[in-house]
């Protein structure tokens, strides 16, 4: 089962599949156990610098571990490359999946060296994510400051066809109002144009920035064509703030008697995106 087959599959059944970022074990095992408790399949995200920590052959090496011991489909993606090195180094370590992040370079830039990607990822068999419009914002909760999006920086519908169909890319990662990480204003999506866009488009459409987002916006933004949505500030602020109760809250010093409310918290929030994504209750 490859992704693109699954994406084909999903939007058949007008769902959504998550992709949740990891770079720790306990926010892993809740990601897996969520989407093996629900049956169904997940992407696991690395950031280029969560990927360095972890290792990028390690990375690669434990989603194949959670493979083999549950019966769901499980991904792995390079989230937000930007080095061509680091994309590489995805691609030998078995990455299912790489983000080409070119929304800081012009249109012709980004269409160059995005497609100069997709050639070197296509002939391994890898599913590649390009995006076009700027996501502003940065992980993290700040619950006093208000992230103003900028029309410049929202996907243009007009430039999709050109860039999807010159860089043959898989997927596009759009910009239509999320932002990175929980404000105190939510993004307001555009959601004119994000029919625009689907209309024009013959790839998977992306939304990035998914935590803070309301659930009845997720599922409008499911049913005008977004196929996958990404979760990653809200699985780290939960994993903090619940190792630091759990530390605070004992005496103990038995990492395995410490980190399982983590992993419970991240298991539930999880499963709480992927009823929205499968357009549950």
């Amino acid at each position: 089962m490859t992704l693109a087959n699954t994406l084909k599959q999903m939007r058949k059944q007008g769902q959504a599949i998550g992709q949740f970022n990891f770079s720790a074990y306990e926010q892993l095992n809740g990601i897996v156990l969520a989407a093996n408790k629900l049956n169904t399949p997940v992407i696991l995200g690395t950031s280029e610098r969560e990927a360095k920590f972890l290792d990028f052959k390690i990375a690669v090496g434990l989603k194949s571990i959670f493979q083999k011991r549950y019966n769901v489909p499980i991904f792995i993606h390079l989230d937000h490359g930007r080095s061509l090195a680091h994309i590489k180094e995805a691609l030998d370590a078995g990455y299912d999946s790489i983000h080409f992040d070119g929304s800081g370079l012009s249109f012709e830039k980004n269409i160059a060296l995005t497609k100069k990607i997709v050639d070197i990822a296509h002939k391994k068999h890898v599913f590649v994510e390009g995006e076009l419009g700027y996501l502003r914002g940065k992980s993290g909760f700040f619950p006093k400051q208000k992230t103003d999006i900028a029309k410049q920086d929202l996907t243009r519908p007009e430039q999709v066809e050109e860039f999807t169909k010159k860089t043959k890319v898989d997927s596009l990662a759009i910009a239509i109002g999320n932002i990175h990480g929980i404000y105190a204003k939510a993004p307001l999506l555009d959601f004119e144009r994000l029919e625009e866009i689907r209309d024009i488009s013959n790839v998977f459409l992306v939304l990035h920035g998914g935590s803070g987002i309301s659930a009845k916006n997720l599922r409008t933004a499911i049913r005008l064509g977004v196929q996958k949505i990404n979760i990653n500030t809200e699985i780290r602020i939960l994993w903090k703030e619940k190792i630091m109760k759990s530390v605070k809250n004992t005496k103990e010093i038995k990492p395995y008697l410490i980190l399982p409310e983590a992993i419970k918290a991240i298991q539930d929030r999880v499963e709480k995106y992927i009823k929205i994504f499968n357009n549950q209750k």
